[in-house]
C-alpha cells in the first residue's frame, strides 16, 4: 500500500498499513488549519497539496508542496501539537490518513516504523531546500520547466499536466501572470500545447534542457 516502508518488518508493515485508511480530498476545500489539534498523519497516494501559512499582511507564503509517496500532518506524531499550516488540495488527491493515537500504538511496538516516517520527512525536507535553492539561483523559466517535468502524466492525448497556472506559481514561487506569460512562449516554440484546464507537453525533451 505504502511502498516507502517496504524497508520495515513485515509485521509491523502489516501493523501500519491497517490503520493507514483511503480518504478523497477534492480540490477546493482544506484538510486542515493552521489552530487544528494535529490529530491525522496524511500520506499522498496522488495528487499534489500546497501547505501554506499566512504572512503580515494577509498575504499566502507558501511553503512546500507535497506530491506522491510524501507525508504530511507530521505535528500529529507528537501529542497537544497543532498543525501550524493550511493545507490545501491542489487537485482532486487520493490520500491515506492515520490517526494519532494509533501511530502512537504502533510506533511504540515497532521503533522501525518512526525511522520510515522519519526517512519520508526527511525527503520531503530536501525537496523543499531544492525548492528554496531553485528560488535563489534560477530564473522563472527553468524553475517552471523542471516543474512541469515533475507534474505531467499520462493521459488520453499524451503527457498531460492538469494544475492551474496559479497552482504552478505557487509551487515555483511566481505569478500566475508570469506562468501564464512563460507558458505561452513555450506554446509558441511547440514544446507545449495550452487548451482548456489541461497543458500538454509535447517536447520532454526540451524541458529537460530548460531545466538544467
Amino acid at each position: 500500500m505504502i511502498p516507502e516502508l517496504a524497508g520495515i518488518s513485515d509485521e509491523a508493515r502489516a501493523e501500519l498499513e491497517q490503520i493507514f485508511h483511503p480518504y478523497t480530498a477534492r480540490r477546493g476545500g482544506y484538510l486542515c488549519y493552521p489552530e487544528d489539534e494535529a490529530t491525522t498523519l496524511y500520506y499522498v497516494k496522488e495528487g499534489w497539496v500546497r501547505l501554506f501559512q499566512l504572512g503580515g499582511k494577509e498575504e499566502e507564503i507558501t511553503l512546500t508542496v507535497v506530491g506522491q509517496g510524501e507525508i504530511f500532518g507530521e505535528a500529529a506524531l507528537f501529542t497537544g501539537h497543532k498543525y501550524g499550516v493550511f493545507a490545501e488540495p491542489l487537485v482532486d488527491c487520493e490520500l491515506l490518513t492515520a490517526a494519532r493515537e494509533d501511530l502512537a500504538r504502533v510506533s511504540s511496538r515497532f521503533p522501525d516504523t518512526q525511522r520510515a516516517l522519519l526517512v519520508m520527512l526527511i525527503r520531503r525536507l530536501r525537496r523543499a531546500e531544492d525548492r528554496l535553492r531553485d528560488l535563489r539561483f534560477k530564473e522563472v523559466l527553468p524553475r517552471l520547466a523542471k516543474t512541469l517535468l515533475e507534474v505531467m502524466q499520462k493521459g488520453e492525448e499524451g503527457l498531460e499536466i492538469v494544475l492551474t497556472h496559479q497552482d504552478l506559481a505557487h509551487i515555483i514561487g511566481s505569478t500566475r501572470e508570469t506562468v501564464s506569460k512563460v507558458l505561452a512562449d513555450l506554446a509558441l516554440e511547440d514544446v507545449l500545447e495550452l487548451g482548456y484546464r489541461r497543458i500538454l507537453v509535447l517536447k520532454p525533451q526540451a524541458l529537460q534542457e530548460i531545466s538544467r
